[in-house]
């Protein structure tokens, strides 16, 4: 026997991982969930049938309805009143325009008015009172008199049937309506919006009889306001003296006139005064005053100098000739000398002309400045009296003006009213037709889409099962997992045998059953404990009910009929049950053994059906788990290793007991059952690291009760009987 108490390399043949690959992080590959989803055909096929039985029951209980659509074009609101003096062209309605035209075909008002148009309430469909059946026999009891209409009810129904929406960023409003009735949809959605439409004359009508009976009003008052104004402003302007004369009044005009003249005046007045003084300031400066504009200008004056410019011409030629004492040149001295006299008077005249105009324009200046002083001082009352005339003025004009405006508004209104009596802002564009076939449901796509429907919930259904389902089913599943050694399938017997699977392994040695037990004998036989064979073997399972006992009795049978010495061991103490798997009494065992009550050729007996030997549990331990812990455990399988070639382990489920953990320490490999397609994964990962903490000696899995029918549909690789020669095997 091996030492027990280390924990050498151990090995299941070249079947082993020391870890999971990279898809064990998943539960199913996509490749397992594709092979899941066919090996559960009979589920698609079974929810793909109810989901088309349920459609087809549906297509027959539904009734059908007829959707049709009515378009109706808003244009620009025109015909009003209020629109006929506005300075720029109507605009064409907006979104929220659009929007709440939609409202008004859905309101409440117009939908009775419908209803009412065309008496819906003695119609069924919309008038749930004139049903019979249950609902009409609840009715009555509620003491509703049957054909008397609840008309928010109807209004309700007919809504609920009723779809108004904008076509995409049109103008184009739709009236969507169904029924169950093709002639009364196409009704329903026409009259809606001729309802629609009248309303909207209707309204407009109202609006401008409202509109030109105001006008007619306003324009009466307005008349006797400017009546009134009118004849105050002529009654001001008689008592004040304010009349018009060429647009001003005469007091205004007068002042003007003062104002001119006064200008005039200062202007000739500063215009001689500077002739004055220019000539007196030349006297005064001993200048030459005949270089002054004035004497310039003087017809005399000029004469007397031209004479002067002869006669200084006529001396210039005497001088040439004779002296100055010359007669000839004394009297021409003399005529010159008169000449100069001559013209200083003609210069004094001229200067006393100016101071004379000058003295006269002065005094005009004074005058007009005197009478504008007096003027200036009238006005002062007159401006008084003036602001309220104009002030009156403006009453009159503002009150004229209005009385114009509203008279032309008045004429516009009543030639537009006219015109637009019978026009909306509105027009029908599309009526409804009424239709031929029902649109719901259309049996066509109804089918189709119950058939994808039916598949996709079958294939909903089915992943979600093989997601949700517990078990391992391939080895490749388990050792992806796991990362544990996959040690074999052992199939579930179609029919009970007499005495379980271990009988049938001595019934039929060569069935699948048997070869499938020799298949984990021979993952035993070639498992090694450092340089030698394993021969302590533990049989344990995660949960109960897995066919841990099953296995271990008939894979001792298997070994012993191999011709190995095998005993099978039954350290199960807390629920034995080798004994009856094997049809063995219930006698002494592993229990009095430990406690030393029994010696081993007391415990150990060989087995019916072959060259096994069987040592059952034994009667009831206070404590198993310590009795099988304990060094007296340790020196049992010693003892059986010295004699025995296989020792065969049945112990209590993982996680009912730590009776395996206890037994993995000290057996050379350990047999973790598995029912396929049952035991959670997750239990049987809890379960793999609890003995993998106990012990560092190889764990590996076989799948028990397969059932071979379902295993062909998750894996390529299959089991069946291999077909033995005729005759009693050897």
């Amino acid at each position: 026997m091996s030492n027990i108490q280390s924990t050498p390399n151990v090995s299941f043949s070249d079947r082993r991982r020391t870890a999971p690959d990279s898809q064990g992080a998943g539960d199913i590959s996509p490749w397992e969930l594709l092979r899941g989803i066919w090996a559960r055909k009979e589920l698609i096929g079974i929810a793909f049938v109810a989901f088309m039985a349920l459609a087809l029951v549906w297509m027959a209980t539904v009734t059908p309805t007829y959707t049709v659509e009515s378009r109706i074009l808003l244009s620009t609101r025109t015909g009003e009143v209020s629109s006929f003096d506005a300075s720029t062209a109507p605009t064409q309605p907006d979104s929220e325009t659009v929007q709440s035209e939609m409202q008004v075909l859905t309101s409440r008002a117009l939908i009775a008015r419908l209803i009412a148009d065309l008496k819906l309430a003695d119609d069924p469909e919309f008038n749930p009172s004139l049903r019979r059946g249950f609902m009409g026999r609840f009715a009555a009891l509620l003491g509703r008199r049957p054909g008397v209409p609840d008309e928010d009810v109807m209004i309700d129904r007919v809504l609920g049937r009723l779809n108004v929406y904008q076509k995409g960023t049109s103008r184009v409003v739709a009236i969507e309506f169904t029924s169950s009735g093709a002639r009364m949809a196409a009704l329903l959605a026409n009259r809606l919006a001729e309802l629609y439409i009248a309303r909207q004359i209707e309204q407009k009508n109202n609006l401008n009889r409202e509109a030109t009976k105001w006008l007619a009003q306003q324009i009466e008052d307005l008349r006797g306001k400017v009546q009134s104004s009118e004849a105050a402003v002529e009654a001001f302007r008689s008592e004040s003296g304010l009349f018009l004369t060429n647009g001003s009044t005469v007091p205004q005009q007068q002042l003007t006139d003062l104002n001119a003249q006064l200008s005039v005046a200062e202007a000739d007045r500063a215009e001689t005064e500077a002739r004055l003084g220019n000539a007196r300031s030349l006297v005064a400066d001993g200048n030459s005053v005949n270089s002054a504009a004035a004497v310039l200008q003087s017809p005399l004056i000029q004469s007397l100098r031209g004479q002067e410019v002869a006669l200084r011409a006529q001396i210039a030629q005497m001088t040439e000739t004779y002296l100055p004492s010359h007669p000839k040149m004394i009297e021409a001295q003399a005529n010159l000398a008169d000449l100069n006299r001559q013209i200083g008077k003609e210069v004094d005249k001229i200067i006393q002309g100016l101071a004379n105009d000058a003295r006269v324009s002065a005094a005009r200046v004074a005058s007009l400045r005197a009478s504008l002083t007096r003027l200036q001082s009238r006005m002062g009352a007159l401006n008084q009296d003036e602001v309220q005339l104009r002030a009156l003025e403006r009453d009159a004009a503002t009150n004229r003006s209005l009385l114009e405006s509203f008279l032309k508004r008045f004429e516009e209104a009543n030639a537009r009213a006219e015109a637009d009596a019978r026009t909306a802002n509105a027009n029908i564009v599309s009526r409804a037709q009424e239709l031929s076939e029902p649109t719901f449901p259309k049996k066509g796509a109804v089918l189709t889409l119950a058939i994808v429907a039916g598949l996709f919930l079958a294939l909903i259904v089915s992943v979600f099962a093989e997601v949700f389902s517990r078990g391992f089913r391939t080895a490749e599943q388990v050792e992806r997992i796991t990362g544990t050694p996959f040690l074999g399938l052992v199939p579930e017997l179609e029919s009970r045998v007499p005495g379980g699977p271990a009988a049938d392994v001595l019934r039929d040695s060569l069935g699948i059953y048997a070869e499938a037990i020799r298949g984990l004998q021979g993952s035993v036989m070639l498992a090694r404990v450092g340089n030698r064979r394993a021969r302590t073997v533990l049989i344990t399972s995660a949960v109960k009910d897995e066919g841990k006992t099953a296995t271990a009795a008939s894979l001792a049978r298997v070994l012993a009929m191999g011709g190995y010495r095998t005993i099978l061991v039954d350290a199960d103490m807390r629920s034995p049950s080798v004994h009856l798997t094997l049809g063995l009494p219930e006698q002494a065992g592993l229990s009095e053994l430990l406690t030393g009550r029994a010696a081993f050729g007391h415990v150990i007996r060989q087995d019916f059906g072959s060259y096994a030997h069987i040592m059952q549990a034994g009667g009831i331990l206070p404590n198993p788990t310590a009795a099988l812990a304990s060094s007296q455990m340790q020196w049992v399988l010693k003892a059986l290793d010295q004699t025995y070639d296989f020792i065969i382990i049945d112990s209590p489920p993982v996680m009912a007991a730590a009776d395996a953990q206890v037994l993995t320490k000290m057996t050379d490999v350990t047999v973790l059952v598995t029912r396929w397609s049952s035991t959670s994964r997750r239990v049987v990962t809890r379960v793999l690291k609890t003995l993998s903490a106990a012990s560092g000696r190889r764990v590996g899995i076989l799948l028990t009760r397969v059932n071979l029918r379902r295993y062909r549909r998750y894996t390529d690789s299959v089991i069946e009987e291999y077909p033995a020669r005729p005759g009693r095997a050897a």
